[in-house]
């Protein structure tokens, strides 16, 4: 069995959450929104368990530059123990304070993975396109990976990840704007707060929190 060390994990959180001021058109005005639906205290659908370690940022000189690039990553395991086998297809979003809207592992070069493969001699971590697929039962199937974001703003101060594809629970809601059902996915949100990272000296993310929402 593998043993690991985590900061923290999706202990089934439970969280409202409230969708506020809309924009449209030429002119700003404030719609009301129904409140979205909150996830079930008791989980209605398959669940499959995650563990993370704070963020990590590594600096890699890709191919045909001369100057190397910053990446941001989050190290993650995710165990299968729903009883039966899961198509797994995690999608990652970074969201800063400072208003940028990252997905993870976007246009990622491959070269990215192999050094932060090289950093931990971790030989069970597999890259972000391989841990993608069947997911097998029990905690000796769990599989390591990370999610990894570029073009991060270095004046951030605060990151949120929005993690979905660990829960098959899902809701419908009508956009009052457009009048279309919306589909919300049950996801986990992780707060850290970067300490330093607006100071130009090397940053200390720090855990600020963790809840279940549906987005």
């Amino acid at each position: 069995m593998k043993m690991r060390q985590f900061i923290g994990s999706s202990a089934r959180l439970g969280v409202a959450l409230t969708l506020a001021t809309v924009a449209a058109g030429l002119g700003l005005y404030t719609a009301s929104l129904q409140a979205a639906p909150t996830p079930s205290l008791v989980p209605i659908a398959w669940e499959l368990k995650i563990k993370y370690h704070l963020p990590e940022r590594v600096e890699v000189t890709l191919p045909g530059e001369t100057t190397p690039k910053t990446f941001w990553y989050i190290r993650y395991t995710v165990t299968n123990d729903t009883g039966r086998e899961i198509l797994f297809v995690p999608e990652f979003q970074m969201i800063t304070d400072t208003g940028q809207i990252l997905e993870g592992n976007r246009k990622i070069a491959p070269e990215v993975f192999t050094k932060i493969k090289s950093i931990y001699k971790d030989p069970l971590m597999e890259s972000p396109e391989a841990v993608l697929g069947k997911l097998l039962r029990g905690e000796d199937n769990a599989r390591d990976s990370v999610a990894i974001f570029s073009d991060v703003d270095t004046n951030a101060r605060d990151m949120r990840f929005v993690i979905a594809g660990f829960s098959g629970e899902t809701a419908e809601v009508i956009n009052p704007v457009t009048n279309e059902k919306v589909l919300l996915k049950k996801s986990l949100v992780l707060d850290f707060e970067l300490a330093g990272q607006a100071l130009g000296v090397a940053p200390e993310p720090k855990f600020k929190s963790a809840k279940w929402v549906m987005k």
